[in-house]
């Protein structure tokens, strides 16, 4: 027995480690052991924790005063519940709501995130291709609307390159795939043909270089263009074509769809449009070679290096060889990548019933508000709904043209542009601007915001002499709604608030009323003023009390002061939409002397310029208070208004009244046809005024087209007005005789 215990001791004592396989086999156990605790911590602790803060940290309570746990298998809750019980039935369980996920931790911006790379382009293609286009800060709001846009056409494969990090950092919030340009050119206005804008012209160069490195075809569009339908089918139809480019032509060569014929399309190519294909590299290396040199135009240094060498339009598809044969090449249906003057003024896409794919905000001439204005005109802007609507409201003008305006301008304009055939084209304009004048005075008095009226006019405009009252080398039906920018100095007088002109005056678009972004609530809470024909008329307000509506229409007396028709509209206060009828009779003027001062003075920077007249200076300035007697912006006085050479006192020699007016003016005057020549400016607007017809001409053949002369053609604009392309045809190089020749005449 003691012998057998003694043996069971000795083996309960622990047997010494010793041995390198001994402690190998001690260190494995150890692991075992050890990861069985915290497999058992894990597996129990859940379920001890939950029973621990249900009955310790946060019991439940039984009743009406708490819900029970609804629990899984585990034993942990799943939902919380409500419970609610009556004495008829068992208790309702009604799971309520989870909370809400957190949100993810949003990362810091940091503008290095966001590079020009083939990863970060090639998600973003579509049917191998990627639209691009470029802003500064400034740009913003054009760069939504580039981006709707092209939502709207159907257009997934776009890009806006950021040219500082503001506009990076807002295009990133707005998720628009954008990318860093780290350009160093001003947020501001980059001013065309300023020092910043040629910059621009150089980046964008090199920039479409860098995507043609990742080996896909880009197309290219300036910001200042619109897109109403998608271009990527098309530039499929032609794909031997290295470029595509858009042009300056004013007339098609075609009246399809096709490309256009060249040479015969002669005019610069616009680089604002262009589609590059990878095989366009070294077309792109030179280019960017050439403006090596600091004078060099991009868009000058393109159109030679395109045309060297040129072959001619090739059918069915009217391709050429340019770049000494090196390059395929295309250009672009005019009506159809449409610049400013072939989109918004001449239409040329309705004249020939087909669709536009874009429109390009050239040939205009108030700046960036002009550029703006002509998208909303034709509701192709993006804005914020805060900008369908406004505090006080709006005040619109029901316009009266007499036919027989419309008629007169509807005759033909031939030749060379002399002094004798502007009166139609100014008994026009005038008849509408003081209609507006009128309006804007009620709507200042108010403290709502104009909604401009189509303005119709027969000439056209430019920065050189016109021919056949157009540019020269186009042609399209007349009278036309011509761009606001035409008439009024958008950029100058109506755009910035100007003290001197009292308070800030916000104007609409003439298609403001039209647009689908407007509500219902807005459009449809409207008043119709009508002013009565005499100061003798019956029912009509004073402005001694609010006026009395009737029928939606509220009649007041003709030429009341501020004060009266603040007092007697203070009754369709509640209205939104003031549409003046009868309205050149609406507004004599401020009660406060001060304040009508002020007025004034609004209304002679307001105004824009008619151009060009053969004769250097070549414009006229259009004016607000042409039917009185008054003075201008430079102080020049008129009794009866005739036009002046731009900002000279020189009579514009040979102004005179047309043969229709003529007849017109004698039978409405009683003094004889060789009496009407001594008419003052006020009676002949009168007459205008009386809606006498005479029949209109048949439509016409323009009878000849402008030939450049050698030299070059003198700029009519004075210098602050020439916004946009006037800086291009005065500075840049590729306006030679040659040129010229080629942009204002058939080959």
């Amino acid at each position: 027995m003691l012998q057998n215990a003694a043996a069971a001791a000795e083996r309960a004592v622990p047997v010494p480690v010793s041995s390198r396989t001994d402690k190998l086999m001690a260190r494995i156990a150890l692991v075992i052991v050890t990861g069985g605790i915290l497999y058992g911590a894990y597996a129990l602790g859940g379920p001890v924790w939950w029973k621990f803060y249900a009955t310790v940290v946060h019991p439940y309570e039984d009743g009406e005063k708490g819900a029970h746990p609804v629990a899984g298998s585990s034993g942990k809750p799943v939902a919380s519940a409500t419970v609610a019980s009556t004495k008829t039935a068992d208790p309702v369980v009604t799971a309520s709501p989870p909370p809400p996920p957190k949100e993810k931790e949003k990362k810091p911006f940091n503008p290095g995130d966001y590079p020009l790379t083939k990863e970060r382009v090639t998600p973003l293609l579509q049917d191998g291709l990627i639209m691009i286009t470029w802003a500064n800060h400034h740009y913003l709001d054009f760069a939504k609307s580039w981006v709707h846009n092209l939502q709207k056409s159907g257009v997934k494969g776009y890009m806006v390159g950021a040219m500082d990090d503001d506009m990076l950092k807002d295009l990133v919030q707005l998720d628009i795939p954008t990318w860093r340009m780290n350009t160093g050119i001003t947020k501001r206005d980059l001013g065309w043909g300023s020092h910043n804008f040629h910059l621009m012209g150089r980046f964008k160069i090199k920039l479409i270089r860098d995507v043609l490195a990742l080996d896909v075809s880009v197309v290219v569009s300036d910001i200042d263009t619109a897109w109403v339908k998608n271009p990527i089918p098309y530039f499929h139809r032609f794909p031997e074509a290295d470029i595509l480019t858009s042009t300056d032509q004013l007339g098609p060569t075609v009246k399809d769809d096709s490309l256009e014929n060249f040479p015969a399309a002669g005019s610069a190519f616009n680089i604002g449009i262009m589609l590059f294909r990878p095989t366009s590299k070294a077309f792109l290396d030179d280019w960017v070679k050439s403006l090596n040199d600091p004078k060099m135009w991009d868009q000058t240094a393109f159109n030679d290096l395109a045309r060297k060498g040129h072959s001619t339009s090739q059918p069915p598809k009217n391709l050429w060889k340019g770049y000494d044969g090196k390059l395929t090449v295309g250009v672009l249906p005019c009506a159809l990548f449409a610049s400013g003057h072939t989109f918004f003024v001449q239409r040329k896409y309705a004249e020939l019933g087909l669709e536009p794919y874009v429109a390009h905000a050239t040939f205009q001439y108030s700046g960036t508000p002009g550029k703006r204005h002509r998208f909303r005109e034709f509701m192709l802007f993006e804005d914020p709904p805060e900008y369908y609507d406004h505090e006080k409201g709006f005040v619109a003008i029901d316009m009266d043209i007499p036919q027989s305006l419309l008629d007169a301008a509807a005759k033909p304009v031939v030749g060379s542009m002399s002094a004798d055939k502007l009166y139609d084209h100014f008994a026009l304009v005038h008849h509408q601007l003081y209609r507006l004048r009128s309006a804007i005075g009620v709507a200042l008095t108010l403290g709502r915001a104009i909604v401009l009226p189509p303005i119709w006019c027969q000439l056209d405009k430019y920065w050189a002499p016109l021919h056949d009252g157009n540019i020269p080398g186009s042609h399209w039906k007349k009278p036309f709604i011509c761009p606001a920018d035409h008439v009024l100095d958008l950029e100058g007088g109506w755009h910035n608030t100007r003290p001197e002109f009292g308070a800030h005056l916000q104007y609409r678009e003439y298609s403001f009323f039209n647009n689908p972004r407007m509500s219902k609530a807005v459009n449809e809470s409207r008043v119709t003023v009508e002013i009565c024909a005499s100061p003798n008329a019956q029912d009509c307000e004073e402005g001694s009390r609010p006026g009395l509506v009737k029928d939606g229409v509220v009649k007041l007396l003709p030429n009341l002061k501020s004060a009266a028709i603040a007092k007697a509209l203070e009754s369709v206060a509640d209205k939104k939409v003031i549409i003046l009828k009868n309205a050149k009779d609406a507004f004599q003027g401020f009660s406060d002397p001060e304040e009508q001062a002020r007025f004034e003075n609004r209304l002679k920077h307001y105004t824009s310029v008619s151009c060009c007249l053969e004769r250097n200076p070549g414009w006229i300035w259009y004016d607000f208070f042409a039917d009185q007697p008054h003075s201008d912006r430079f102080n020049r006085k008129f009794s009866t208004w005739v036009p002046k050479h731009g900002d000279s006192d020189q009579d514009v020699v040979g102004y005179k009244v047309s043969t229709g007016a003529r007849h017109l003016l004698a039978a409405s005057s009683g003094v004889g046809a060789e009496g009407v020549e001594q008419l003052g400016g006020d009676v002949v607007a009168a007459a205008a005024d009386t809606g006498a017809v005479w029949s209109r001409d048949q439509d016409f053949e323009r009878q000849a087209r402008a030939q450049a002369q050698s030299g070059g053609v003198g700029l009519g604009l004075p210098r602050r007005l020439q916004s946009e392309e006037a800086d291009k045809l005065q500075e840049v190089r590729y306006l030679t005789a040659v040129e010229m020749d080629a942009m204002f005449s058939a080959p």
